[in-house]
């Protein structure tokens, strides 16, 4: 039963990393694509 309870309490933090992660890295791709855009208008 403590196992059972354990394993699953480790599944759902890793989940809960891999979701942070994920995040995390599609705000840097959204930062980067922004600022990428703001200079491209700046060129006109």
């Amino acid at each position: 039963m403590i196992l059972t309870l354990t394993v699953l309490a480790a599944l759902i933090s890793g989940m809960f990393v891999a979701s942070v992660a994920s995040t995390v890295a599609a705000l840097k791709r959204e930062d980067e694509d922004f600022k990428a855009m703001v200079e491209r208008q700046r060129a006109f």
